[in-house]
């Protein structure tokens, strides 16, 4: 005769195949962690970058504003302490004149630090003096 082996039903996970699964599992976490990190980080570069676009365009639509003959003046005496919307945010606009052709190109620089670099927005336009 035989012996009789009797078959266990229980039925379960062994802890070694539980370890491999939490470690898994925290492998995808891990991962999960650093993408909404670094998607947080972009938000906040891509947040200073409008900040940046919108006070470029506003400096360049007070240009906009002034007679062709006081451009240079106050862009010569623009003072750049009306921004504080960035970290050490410095607005440095620049002008050249093309007399011959009564234009003239209009660069707004915006400077700003983000996490320990300094970063730089530019905006060009152009002007042309129209006849009175």
């Amino acid at each position: 005769m035989r012996p009789i082996i009797a078959k266990s039903s229980h039925r379960g996970f062994t802890l070694m195949e539980l370890m491999i699964a939490v470690a898994i599992l925290l492998l995808v976490i891990t991962g999960l962690l650093a993408t909404f990190v670094s998607c947080m980080l972009l938000n906040q570069t891509n947040n200073n970058l409008v900040i940046a676009t919108k006070d470029a365009q506003y400096v360049l639509e007070q240009v906009k504003g002034l007679a062709y003959t006081d451009i240079g003046y106050y862009l010569d005496h623009y003072n750049s302490t009306a921004f504080p919307n960035l970290d050490n945010e410095h607005v440095a606009p620049h002008y050249d004149d093309d007399t011959v052709a009564n234009i003239t190109e209009i660069t707004v620089t915006i400077t700003w630090d983000e996490r320990q670099n300094t970063r730089d927005f530019s905006l060009t336009t152009k002007i042309a003096k129209t006849q009175q």
